[in-house]
């Protein structure tokens, strides 16, 4: 995180606008009652002339036929009229409607399903956002630092889709077509409760739906220009010294958009419609690096100031601004011929990133990475009055190159060093800075700069990755109704390929322990073997080459019976086979899963469900750089000792025979009333328990807990609470409360203290002594509010939207390095939460003549709580205290029989809420 020391392998992210966090800082009640007291007391408008809110909010032309993007698909936001049409339920996504009447239809009758409404989410303060960024305003949703999170799973374990075809980032699963919000119809996102047709994993699904032509010609151009203020950064911890800090700060931020649509008149004998668009984006981020050396005035050969923050003096500041930019552009061709309706779909986003090391010069510190997402879709779908039928052909590309950000370390070796080198072409200042054993140095008993861990990069930028990701799709589905029953059957494919390639700037990497010692890192060919006598030639290349695969493939039969007029059974088997290279073959996964729902109310007005099933993980390429072969690589070894060279041959990790898929059962329970078109309460239990897991043991690659240990588990119960409602003309309510519990061992593929681990966490490398108990995804509490107040000054229609949220922090954990590894000392999540995690989001908007303005603040009361902590304890030879509490920590005692060393940074923060920003939009339809 900004403001933490690193070592020479960490580099820090630049914070990107359309990446902002939509998710949480603290704010106080008061200045909340104060903020709905605004709300609820706009000017208010007469019934009879009030504003259509999709004008207020810059959303477009409003048309007759397009009930998918109306706000009321979501609460009655649009005017309300005593002619209105009857209702029509079915496709199920009306507002007014629980359920689908058209048995042919998509939607799963007791899926723990939401529909966000494009339009609706355009007229919250969202600025810029993309789909990734809001998928978590659907009930049952949360978010950590990988995304969005569904009852216990994290953000690293949901499918991504676009209009269907799988777009998830082949390397981790996260997302990876982050969709701009100005592209789309509405998100599709599902917590639970699938059903065998569904293409899923131990998550949820979120489907992106992309905007289809109109009857006219249309243009939408929106501009954004967006402020942001400093953040709050990790304090520096007693007792410790790095040479150089860096911290990244967001700067200014700026993005448009245009999106046109229209018809193509007729094309065999069809109608032919477009949808084109582009979004693009420049961000600014202010990177500040400060160096300075230690002082040691009394000349006790001891830093100054210890044991707090040490003295250092000679403070070297170097302020930079990086620009980043991005560009999402759609384009899209549709021709609707009777029953026959074909989609051609190119989307995808061009971009550039900075990465910055700590502990570096700034020549050999910065990385700039482009990356490219994009996805070619073709569906064809068929539409008769029994049968429904698709076809989908899809192709999904992700590329990254990196670079080095100085052209001058472009082509030099980096040079790695556990001690600042007395000389630096490119840095001389910060070298005369930390020179010892010079006459100019003015504390001679002492290091002026050490390097207490890692190391010091100089030269050249270092390990450069290029990967290139490419998961051809094809998806069939069929269903048809036979009288009270309707048949549903279909297969899907996916092949995955990552091909990384990683090069040394220079062609080596050179590191050093201290002066006079050398070691020189290559590459080895991987045809040709390399003896371990350094006397004896190795053959060498510039890239090391490593190719991953991964293929999934369902097939699914599925039958839904009509009971009675307003009872319907649905049940269904999916086999899935899930492949990892050569190493990890999952053939046979069998995926029953079985639901009931009845409409009481009828006319598909209200549902109450139940249902149970059966979810695989999909497995991301990524897990391929644990079980399969890695880069081989050779260190040359020159000091005064002599010469030597060592050897990484890429061993992959043993994969244990009889390892079984990762699988979880799944029970739900729940209703959904929609009253009078004027408010929609839904409700329901979910209930999840992890079968077995995945991850690396002391044994291998395998299932925990099969050689006698603690099993991988993970069970969550979770209760769901949603009311919508539009009580006035000018006023539209949407609220929801979330409480769940997530009680386990396993994490999954991501670990808020390790990140991305792909289920190759070290939980299980060591003794699993207590680490039963809360998980990360525990999310105990959770209520949010969006509301929209409408009305009038003069002849300029103003509204306001907020979204409040407020939440329960994460459990605190108490961990210790030991010879072994990382510990709980006390059992897991025992040692209380982090602090209570909010945000109160605002949009001021006005319509004056033809134009929409709006102006989004962002963490409105600019509350900076920390969101997640450091966790490790002591490091040193402890032993866990089995079953323990944290009162117990004071009886704690090394092998030695003493008491540990408490760690200065054991519970500062690692992170910070987002600060306080504020963005300036305008819209204009024509």
């Amino acid at each position: 995180m900004p403001g933490q020391p690193r070592s020479a392998t960490h580099r820090t992210a630049v914070p990107r606008a359309s990446q902002r966090p939509l998710a949480p800082p603290h704010w106080s009640i008061v200045p909340i009652w104060v903020l709905l007291a605004l709300i609820f007391n706009v000017g208010a408008a007469q019934a009879d002339d009030k504003p259509d809110p999709r004008d207020v909010f810059g959303l477009g032309k409003k048309h007759t036929d397009d009930k998918h993007t109306d706000p009321r698909d979501v609460f009655g936001l649009g005017k309300k009229h005593t002619d209105e049409a009857p209702l029509d339920c079915s496709e199920g996504l009306v507002f007014g409607c629980a359920l689908a009447t058209d048995p042919l239809a998509d939607p799963v009758p007791y899926a723990l399903s939401t529909w966000l409404p494009a339009s609706y989410l355009l007229g919250l303060p969202v600025a810029d956002a993309t789909h990734d960024a809001v998928a978590h305003y659907a009930l049952g949703a949360s978010r950590d630092e990988a995304g969005v999170f569904f009852a216990g799973a994290n953000g690293l374990e949901n499918r991504w889709t676009v209009d269907g075809a799988p777009a998830d980032n082949p390397r981790t699963g996260g997302v990876d077509t982050r969709v701009p919000l100005v592209f789309l119809d509405g998100l599709f996102v599902t917590a639970g409760g699938f059903a065998a047709r569904d293409r899923t994993s131990t998550g949820g699904t979120i489907d992106a739906r992309l905007r289809r032509g109109t009857e006219h010609h249309e243009l939408e151009v929106r501009a954004f220009g967006s402020w942001n203020t400093s953040g709050r950064h990790r304090p520096i911890l007693p007792a410790t010294y790095t040479v150089r800090n860096v911290i990244a700060d967001g700067g200014p931020d700026g993005s448009a958009s245009l999106v046109a649509t229209g018809p193509l008149g007729s094309v065999f004998g069809g109608h032919a419609w477009y949808v084109a668009g582009i979004a693009p984006s420049l961000h600014a981020v202010d990177f500040t690096w400060t160096a300075a050396r230690l002082v040691d005035r009394d000349h006790d050969m001891v830093p100054d100031g210890l044991p707090g923050v040490v003295d250092t003096e000679g403070t070297q500041i170097d302020k930079r601004r990086a620009w980043t930019w991005a560009v999402p552009a759609m384009a899209r061709l549709g021709l609707d011929r009777g029953p026959h309706h074909l989609e051609l779909t190119l989307i995808g986003t061009a971009n550039n990133e900075v990465y910055s090391l700590a502990n570096a010069t700034l020549q050999a510190g910065a990385v700039d990475r482009t990356s490219f997402v994009g996805d070619a879709i073709a569906t064809w779908r068929g539409t008769w009055h029994d049968t429904r039928a698709r076809v989908q052909l899809a192709w999904h590309r992700s590329t990254r190159s990196d670079s080095a950000h100085d052209p001058a370390a472009a082509n030099i070796p980096q040079v790695l060093t556990a001690y600042v080198p007395a000389t630096l072409s490119e840095d001389p200042t910060l070298a005369a800075l930390c020179a010892d054993e010079v006459a100019s140095d003015p504390y001679p008993g002492m290091t002026n700069c050490p390097v207490p861990s890692g190391w010091f990069a100089s030269g050249g930028a270092g390990a450069l990755v290029d990967s290139t990701a490419d998961r051809p799709s094809i998806t069939a589905d069929v269903a048809h109704r036979f009288g009270v029953n309707v048949l549903r059957a279909g297969v899907t494919g996916e092949d995955t390929r990552l091909v990384t390639e990683t090069h040394f700037t220079g062609g080596e990497q050179i590191r050093s322990l201290f002066p006079g010692h050398m070691s020189e890192r290559r590459f080895i060919d991987a045809a040709t073997a390399c003896p371990s006598d350094p006397m004896l030639p190795c053959t060498y290349v510039d890239r090391s080459v490593l190719s991953f695969r991964t293929r999934y493939t369902a097939a699914y039969i599925e039958d839904t019976w009509a009971a009675a007029s307003n009872i319907s059974v649905d049940g269904g088997l999916r086999w899935e086979l899930m492949w990892v290279g050569p190493a990890l073959h999952f053939s046979n996964e069998l995926a029953p899963r079985l639901g009931i729902t009845w409409d009481p109310i009828g006319n598909g007005r209200s549902r109450v469900w139940t249902s149970m099933g059966r979810n695989f993980a999909m497995l991301p390429a990524g897990l391929g750089a644990t079980i399969l072969p890695g880069a081989r690589i050779a260190d040359d070894i020159t000091s005064s000792f002599g010469k030597g060279r060592a050897i990484d041959t890429g061993l992959p990790l043993r994969v244990v025979p009889g390892v079984e898929p990762l699988a979880q059962d799944e029970l739900t329970l729940g209703a959904e009333f929609a009253l009078a078109r004027a408010v929609s309460i839904k409700t329901w239990l979910q209930g999840r328990w992890l079968r077995r897991g995945l991850d690396t043991t002391v044994d291998g690659f395998d299932n925990p807990g099969r050689n006698g240990d603690i099993p991988a588990t993970r069970d969550t119960g979770l209760f769901a609470f949603e009311l919508a409602t539009a009580p006035t003309a000018q006023l539209a309510l949407r609220m929801g409360y979330l409480y769940g519990q997530t009680i386990g061992t396993w994490t999954g593929a991501f670990d808020p203290r390790q990140g991305a681990v792909l289920y190759a966490g070290s939980d299980y490398d060591v003794r699993p002594i207590n680490a039963l108990g809360p998980l990360p995804t525990d999310i105990g509490h959770r209520f949010f509010l969006e509301a929209e107040r409408r009305g009038t000054l003069g002849s300029v229609n103003l509204a306001v939207t907020t979204r409040l949220t407020v939440g329960s922090g994460r459990p605190r954990n108490v961990l210790a390095s030991t010879d072994l590894g990382i510990e709980y000392l006390i059992p897991r999540g025992s040692a209380g939460r982090n602090p209570l995690v909010t945000q109160a989001n605002v949009r001021l908007a006005a319509k004056i003549r033809t134009f929409d303005l709006t102006l989004d603040v962002f963490n409105l009361f600019d509350r900076r709580e920390p969101t997640n902590l450091d966790e490790l304890y002591t490091i040193g030879p402890v032993s866990p205290i089995d079953g323990g509490s944290l009162e117990d920590l004071v009886f704690l005692k090394t092998s030695g029989g003493t008491a540990p060393t408490r760690r200065a940074g054991f519970s500062v923060p690692a992170a910070y809420q987002t600060p306080l920003s504020v963005t300036l939009g305008i819209h204009r339809a024509f």
